[in-house]
């Protein structure tokens, strides 16, 4: 008997020390998981994205012949109203070194209210913004981005009838590949709009390095010269003119073209188009072999005869070069209810 307690106290005393033991060793991993969960959170990697804090960048008069991109109108009275746009500008990263491409994407919401005349004004011309990056600091001169038209914040083009509003989405995106004579610091960098006051809240990026800055420069865009896609009902194919721009297409229309234009290539490119039904479904992935020389390039469908029926509502259009999005727009497609 006395044997037998002894062997059970034993028995217990190896199940006390096993439950320890066991203990010990779930105490280490928990203490494992902590220091691979304090690893996360204090050595993420540098070089996060970094956005502006949203601007009002203008709100002006829209027709009174200086307001940003809009000038002349025809027919009607004179149209009064007013022109907002409200913008950021983003870096890929925040700490750069010399010979990294930094990706830089404008994005921008336009709105316009008018008040026309009797009959309705029509648009006549639309002027441009030539957009810059205020890099002078590192790089002894600013850099420019490129042109955005009146016809991509609008959604109108010549001779149409001016809308009482107008609410957009304009983005872009460009590439800047940090040359090895950049001038090393951190600085605020902001877009704006040439030869104005017009521009983004500024961004705050690192240039590592320690060589000084010559006015040698290596900006790319994702596609020299690119001034945005636009969205029109037909083109001109002689001029490479889009022929009247919309945001709104009927079952009755003859196309839907998705327009682009650019500097002349230098080279062969591959330029593409994917289209998004109102379901995000992709309705079309395609791309055209673009040849050197080419300084436009239209992708277009024609409704009628399109071998797959379109869904009515909000489609998406995104315009890729070499893998990248360079520019989205997006339209309505309905029922002509006057057929």
């Amino acid at each position: 008997m006395e044997f037998t307690k002894l062997y059970i106290s034993l028995l217990k005393l190896n199940l006390m020390e096993d439950r320890r033991i066991l203990f010990i060793k779930k105490i280490s991993v928990n203490v494992r998981f902590l220091i691979i969960a304090l690893s996360v959170i204090f050595f993420i990697p540098s070089g996060l994205a970094v956005t502006s804090e949203d601007k009002i960048i203008y709100d002006l008069p829209l027709f009174d012949n200086y307001g940003p991109a809009f000038a002349t109108w025809s027919g009607g009275d004179v149209p009064l109203g007013t022109a907002l746009l409200k913008g950021t500008v983003t870096f890929d990263k925040d700490n750069y070194n010399p010979g990294d491409k930094a990706k830089i994407k404008l994005d921008m919401a336009f709105s316009a209210t008018i008040i026309a005349g009797e009959n309705g004004a029509l648009m006549d011309e639309l002027g441009y913004d030539t957009w810059m990056l205020h890099t002078e600091d590192f790089l002894g001169f600013d850099v420019e981005l490129g042109d955005i038209k009146g016809s991509e914040f609008m959604g109108i083009g010549k001779g149409q009838e001016i809308p009482p509003l107008m609410v957009r989405n304009v983005s872009h995106t460009y590439y800047y590949e940090i040359p090895d004579s950049v001038n090393p610091g951190t600085y605020n960098v902001y877009a704006f709009i040439d030869n104005s006051e017009y521009q983004t809240n500024p961004v705050r990026i690192t240039i590592n390095g320690d060589s000084g800055y010559t006015e040698s420069s290596s900006f790319k865009e994702g596609l020299n010269g690119f001034s945005g896609m636009v969205i029109s009902k037909n083109f001109d194919e002689e001029n490479g003119e889009p022929i009247e721009i919309s945001d709104t297409f009927l079952t009755t229309d003859e196309r839907i073209c998705a327009f682009v234009s650019f500097s002349p290539l230098l080279s062969e490119s591959k330029l593409e188009w994917h289209w998004y039904d109102p379901t995000g479904y992709l309705f079309i992935e395609d791309y055209l072999q673009a040849e050197e020389g080419w300084d436009w390039a239209c992708y277009y469908i024609d409704i009628q005869d399109y071998e797959k029926p379109m869904l009515p509502g909000e489609w998406k259009i995104d315009f890729l070069y070499d893998g990248e999005i360079l520019g989205s727009q997006i339209f309505t497609y309905k029922e002509d209810i006057e057929k």
